[in-house]
């Protein structure tokens, strides 16, 4: 039987910044027109940047005293107006009233199924991730305003008109594989190689459906105001629990990394000992002095809960590198090399000599890593 010692590390990097976004004043000022401002977003669709792309748009309440019904706007649809350089209603005119003050609450996006919007409350329920695969988010409140601002500011881009400081609502996660090594030379002229092939790659486990709900963190009537996420910063998961396949097959060589998972959107949820699992089925042929020796196809799992990770939380990325050496320990209780951090080190993923390795510690590890989004920091505009 096949041993494999599997070892799990982690290094966490959690960054959280706010930012400004300039602006060009308008003269247009009667007219409601918004300011946007998105966190940054990479390797999966959705939002990229710190200004709300222009081709995209989002969906807005607003409230405002002696309006005749309940809504000032009821899920009106914004959009970027390239002749008047001003996000406005995409359709229709919403103008200042004259004596009463306006509250908005935004979202991202566009018409999402699931979200109700109440004056003190976000609320999202049915929400399937993994079908959707796309950035949700949400603003900050903006109380009490009765025309529009030049209150954001990063020196980028920005616009005059109702701040709206959008934070992401789920979490993303990606897993990375390296080969640690494939080639043994010993002293007595032994000549060892290997051949490592990934034949599918799974996260199982997963809850990918779910809701939550968001309450204001305070109660002032002018400004812009935050939410208190759920506890944990994570959703309550509704329905069984599934797998994310992968995408990576084939065979790997030492010292490059690749994409075993791609970077999706999860439900933020916690992490439980043998729930959230990753499992890869692989191949190794071995080869002695350039003759056949060995074939082996085996499945690898791990359990993705970490002591310092119990969570896949809102709003952060995680990244798993998975380090493979393609022998089994042979139990001497060696301890696992500790992998260089620095890329440009020859040795940099498997932190061991890819053309002479030690193989008292031939190990499987794992090195994630987690930060605030993938590119949340010292500019970025959404706060953890």
């Amino acid at each position: 039987m096949k041993k494999i010692l599997i070892f799990i590390s982690i290094a966490a990097v959690m960054a959280s910044a706010c930012s400004k976004v300039a602006s060009n004043p308008v003269e247009n000022a009667r007219v409601v027109s918004f300011q946007t401002v998105a966190g940054l977003n990479t390797k999966a669709p959705g939002i990229n940047g710190t200004v709300f792309p222009q081709t995209e748009t989002f969906s807005t309440y607003a409230w405002a005293e002696g309006t005749v019904g309940e809504y000032f706007m009821e899920n009106v649809t914004i959009e970027y107006k390239t002749s008047e350089n001003l996000w406005k209603a995409q359709s229709g005119t919403y103008y200042w009233p004259k004596n009463s003050t306006v509250d908005f609450i935004s979202y991202y996006p566009t018409g999402l199924a699931g979200i109700t919007v109440a004056k003190d409350k976000i609320t999202y329920s049915g929400i399937d991730v993994n079908t959707l695969q796309q950035d949700i988010m949400y603003a900050d409140k903006a109380a009490g305003f009765s025309d529009n601002k030049d209150l954001v500011d990063d020196n980028v881009s920005g616009f005059t008109g109702v701040p709206t400081i959008f934070r992401h609502a789920l979490a993303k996660v990606n897993f990375k594989v390296a080969l640690t090594y494939k080639h043994k030379e010993e002293a007595d002229g032994t000549v060892t190689d290997w051949k490592v092939t990934v034949n599918s790659a799974k996260l199982s486990g997963v809850y990918t459906k779910g809701g939550c709900e968001l309450k204001l963190a305070s109660a002032p009537t002018v400004g812009v105001i935050g939410w208190d996420k759920p506890a944990g910063n994570v959703w309550t998961p509704e329905g069984a629990a599934s797998d994310i396949n992968g995408t990576l097959t084939g065979n790997i060589e030492a010292g490059k990394l690749y994409q075993a998972v791609d970077t999706v959107y999860v439900l933020p949820q916690a992490l439980a000992d043998n729930q959230q699992k990753v499992t890869l089925n692989v191949t190794v042929e071995t080869t002695r002095n350039g003759a056949p020796f060995l074939n082996e196809t085996f499945d690898v799992s791990a359990n993705i809960k970490l002591a310092a990770i119990p969570a896949w939380e809102m709003n952060h990325v995680y990244t798993y590198i998975l380090r493979f050496a393609p022998t089994a320990s042979n139990g001497n209780g060696g301890n696992p090399i500790d992998p260089p951090t620095d890329p440009s080190d020859p040795n940099y993923p498997g932190g061991v000599d890819p053309n002479n390795p030690n193989l008292s510690d031939a190990i499987i590890t794992f090195d994630p890593a987690v930060d605030g989004w993938e590119n949340v920091g010292i500019v970025a505009s959404i706060n953890l």
